[in-house]
């Protein structure tokens, strides 16, 4: 079974601690619920924003945390930012629910600096993990009504990144051992100004 709150507890914890190293940032939180993770990067001295699809989430963000920006948006289309606005962004397990991937990772690409960090997590997949899925849990995993659209190998979301102008910098595994581990907690950094249109769209 896996813990999913010990989970976001860790990565939150991972990010942090790389975000006390860093000098006051402007950071945009994608997918900032109700706006707990901006109050904690407040409080380390940088410059939150928060964006979220859910409507109650934001109005419950901006009602404790006044201070602090949150916007509702949708990041599968134009944000509202200027180009070049944040100096990092924050995704965490938000990926895994886009649709058009190559929308939200452009969107990204325009927002940061160069040499901006995008820190992402998502499920982490993998070829033994896949078949151990097969094997045991097919129909839960894959069911057709869970939230989840995508599901991320290390080398395909490298590559999805790596495509429109980022470059990995590390990788680390949450949950369980590192070939099964249930989520990986990713530091890219932005190396260019790309955006690469989808040859995918329905």
């Amino acid at each position: 079974m896996v813990d999913v709150e010990a989970i976001k507890k860790k990565r939150t914890q991972l990010l942090l601690e790389l975000m006390k190293r860093k000098g006051n940032a402007r950071v945009l939180d994608v997918g900032c619920q109700s706006g707990e993770l901006c109050r904690q990067l407040l409080q380390l001295r940088h410059e939150p924003y928060g964006i979220e699809i859910v409507e109650e989430l934001i109005d419950t963000a901006k009602a404790r945390y006044p201070q602090i920006k949150f916007e509702l948006a949708d990041c599968e289309k134009h944000m509202l930012f200027a180009d070049k606005f944040f100096d990092v962004v924050w995704a965490g397990d938000v990926i895994e629910h886009i649709r058009f991937t190559d929308v939200f990772v452009n969107e990204i690409n325009r927002v940061l600096k160069r040499g901006g960090i995008f820190f992402l997590s998502t499920p982490m997949h993998n070829m033994i993990k896949n078949v151990l899925i097969s094997l045991y849990n097919f129909e839960k995993h894959f069911d057709p009504e869970f939230p989840h659209l995508r599901f991320y190998s290390v080398r395909s979301l490298t590559s999805t990144l790596e495509k429109r102008g980022f470059e990995i910098v590390s990788v680390n595994y949450i949950g369980r051992i590192r070939p099964i581990a249930s989520s990986m907690f990713v530091l890219s950094r932005k190396v260019e100004d790309k955006e690469v249109a989808s040859t995918h769209r329905y």
